[in-house]
């Protein structure tokens, strides 16, 4: 076998290591053309408190887009097998702390393939040494079935909130519903009475429950921004609920955002970690509850 052919097998197996473990592709529930694809959750330790994500960078070196599909470099394939412009890396997480990442591949200029390999070989180890196995994926990908009252997509005074719900598949809480509500707070940074062009600043906070008898259970929450801009100039920065990631065991999740912002003449999407959240014990009572839960 070449080294060309061992890259991209390398990196083939780090896609697909999950099914290769169980003889079958992982569940994804709800994927939607709309779901974005520059991140992907790829390892869990054992006691499902860290987790691995791979992620592309599709952008240049000054943060545009890369807009033209060629030139690729020799080796760069994607999770499904396709080639891809960009840049490529693990990071690690400790619930909702970032503690690492290594970069398989460069954006600016070519990585040759037996570098992209070594520094496979040392992302594995370090994420090993963390306790995270990229073979312990076995996540189902949720996505909402259908999206809450969005957020104004341009800068407004005062607050806007969206809730999504997500059906757990599996799990303890199998059948019941996680609950996300997204609030976006927008406030005059400065003024314009104090200058003609003022600033605003926009932060949102995701609220996570579960849904289950009469009382949602408070899991946790999350936060993103502040973010600010140049009132005059007019832009967007909506936050909103992309996908959801359940453990092996179906104990944990880790939320994802999408974040699309950007001013008129440029706007741009990505996909963002919020972090983990542990479900609780189901109690003996809980567990008697109707297993088709109304969506609230």
């Amino acid at each position: 076998m070449s080294r060309r052919s061992s890259s991209l097998l390398a990196l083939l197996l780090l896609a697909s290591s999950a099914a290769l473990a169980r003889g079958k592709p992982s569940p994804r529930l709800g994927d939607t053309p709309d779901t974005l694809d520059d991140l992907q959750l790829v390892g869990w330790s054992k006691d499902e408190k860290r987790f691995a994500v791979r992620v592309y960078n599709r952008t240049d070196p000054a943060g545009d887009a890369l807009s033209e599909p060629e030139p690729y470099c020799p080796g760069y394939v994607d999770h499904r097998g396709k080639k891809f412009r960009g840049g490529l890396m693990l990071q690690s997480h400790d619930g909702a702390q970032f503690t690492g990442t290594w970069h398989l591949q460069d954006t600016g200029q070519c990585t040759p393939p037996e570098t992209m390999r070594d520094r496979l070989a040392q992302a594995k180890t370090a994420l090993s040494e963390q306790g995270i196995e990229l073979t312990a994926v076995g996540s189902t990908v949720l996505v909402p079935r259908k999206p809450g009252k969005t957020p104004s997509p341009r800068f407004k005074l005062g607050t806007s909130l969206s809730t999504t719900w997500l059906a757990l598949p599996s799990g303890p809480w199998a059948k019941q519903f996680v609950e996300v509500t997204c609030r976006v707070e927008t406030r005059y940074k400065v003024k314009p009475k104090d200058n003609p062009k003022g600033s605003m600043s926009s932060r949102a906070t995701f609220t996570v429950r579960l849904r289950s008898g009469k009382r949602p259970l408070p899991l946790g929450e999350f936060s993103l921004g502040p973010a600010e801009w140049i009132a005059a100039m007019g832009g967007q920065w909506t936050p909103s609920v992309d996908r959801l990631y359940l453990s092996p065991s179906g104990k944990s999740l880790v939320l994802i955002a999408r974040l699309d912002d950007g001013n008129p003449s440029s706007l741009s999407s990505s996909s963002v970690v919020l972090g983990r959240v542990e479900l609780p014990e189901r109690p003996e009572s809980s567990s008697r509850l109707s297993a088709s839960a109304a969506e609230p």
